[in-house]
């Protein structure tokens, strides 16, 4: 449930961030059906798991926090692009990067927003998961787990990013035909 909650904060602040930075708003979602960015959820869940034995240390918090997230932001850049062969982002033209996955100001980023996760955010949210009906959770996870297997299919047969979009699909598709 963790997941799929911070995997969908993470699809309003993408979907924010480029309309602030763009002037446009795109959508952000990285699933066919659901709007979900997993690097979000995959990183909210590093960050919570790593810092919890060092919450009372804000600085060290701080530190892990960013890298935790960077470490995952990494490793999905490469799933992606490497087996999926898409490219979701690209921080190649940004100071500091790394293969173009991963740079400092996002690092940064990260561990600001792990900050407000760690001490705010998870906290509130952990106590009202404790109420979720179970069947509930059995339901979501498996429309999500079965989202995130076509998803991945329609990336590896495509390679573009645009093959979780039912408009690109559609208009794919119509071409084809006509």
């Amino acid at each position: 449930m963790y997941f799929v909650l911070y995997s969908f904060v993470g699809f309003i602040l993408e979907t924010l961030y480029t309309l602030v930075t763009r002037g446009i708003l795109i959508s952000k979602k990285c699933f066919l059906i659901n709007l979900l960015c997993p690097v979000y959820g995959l990183g909210a869940i590093a960050i919570v798991s790593c810092t919890r034995p060092i919450k009372q240390y804000k600085i060290l918090t701080f530190v892990m926090g960013g890298l935790a997230a960077t470490v995952v932001e990494y490793v999905l850049h490469f799933i992606y692009q490497e087996i999926l062969g898409v490219s979701i982002w690209n921080y190649s033209n940004l100071p500091y990067n790394i293969n173009g996955r991963v740079c400092l100001m996002f690092t940064v980023f990260w561990s600001i927003l792990s900050m407000g996760l760690v001490y705010f955010i998870h906290p509130f949210v952990e106590k009202r998961m404790t109420t979720m009906p179970k069947t509930l959770f059995a339901v979501l996870l498996l429309f999500v787990g079965m989202d995130a297997m076509i998803s991945t299919l329609l990336y590896k047969k495509f390679g573009n990013k645009q093959a979780v979009s039912l408009t690109w699909l559609i208009s794919n598709y119509r071409n084809k035909l006509g």
